[in-house]
């Protein structure tokens, strides 16, 4: 009788070890695709990396600003989110989007560049401007390039 048994035993678990990889390769899709789900609602809309170069000193300052949700290393990623969202994700408009309330510049000639790049709600970003000085580069950019610490 034992000898019966054994061929039926171990076709028993022969099926069961077959049924198992796909029982678990289920699973793992179904967790992987909820996972996959839970990163991409994570997953910032925009990332750039922003930098400001003054051509007389030898240093960089840069950040990254993620938007949707506001986030990155850029201190006021919320007020910098806001206004690229005013503008649609245009620098070079960023500028037409100011209150009513103007900025006073002086005329003092301290050249500034501005560079962004990255991605915006799918499009890819690539600017680079320079300004007369850091004060118009504020002004024209919205603050969006205003990530020194206060």
């Amino acid at each position: 009788m034992r000898k019966r048994r054994t061929p039926v035993l171990l076709g028993l678990v022969t099926a069961l070890m077959a049924l198992a990889p796909a029982a678990h390769a289920e699973e793992a899709s179904g967790a992987s695709s909820a996972d996959s789900a839970a990163r991409a609602a994570q997953m910032p809309d925009a990332v750039m990396r922003l930098s400001v170069t003054v051509p007389d000193e030898r240093g960089v300052d840069s950040t990254t600003l993620h938007c949707r949700p506001a986030g990155g290393s850029h201190p006021r990623a919320d007020e910098a989110c806001a206004a690229l969202e005013n503008s649609g994700g245009e620098f070079r408009t960023l500028g037409e989007q100011r209150s009513q309330q103007t900025t006073m510049c002086t005329m003092q000639y301290a050249p500034v560049r501005l560079r962004a790049s990255g991605m915006w709600h799918g499009t890819p970003v690539s600017y680079n401007e320079t300004f007369s000085n850091a004060c118009v580069a504020h002004s024209e950019t919205g603050g969006v390039f205003d990530f020194e610490p206060r």
